[in-house]
């Protein structure tokens, strides 16, 4: 997969902030930063099916 193809930053930090901002609670950074991870991961598999 080439990585010029995928935004890492701005779609999946939309899509965090989404979240949290659907929970309405504060988080910890420890489980953000698992979330984000989990997002990007998800975003990868999803490209590489496409591709």
């Amino acid at each position: 997969m080439d990585g010029k193809n995928i935004i890492y930053g701005e779609t999946a930090m939309d899509k965090l902030a989404q979240q949290v901002r659907a929970t309405g609670q504060p988080q910890d950074l420890q489980s953000l930063t698992e979330r984000y991870l989990e997002i990007l991961r998800e975003l990868v598999l999803t490209g590489e099916q496409q591709a």
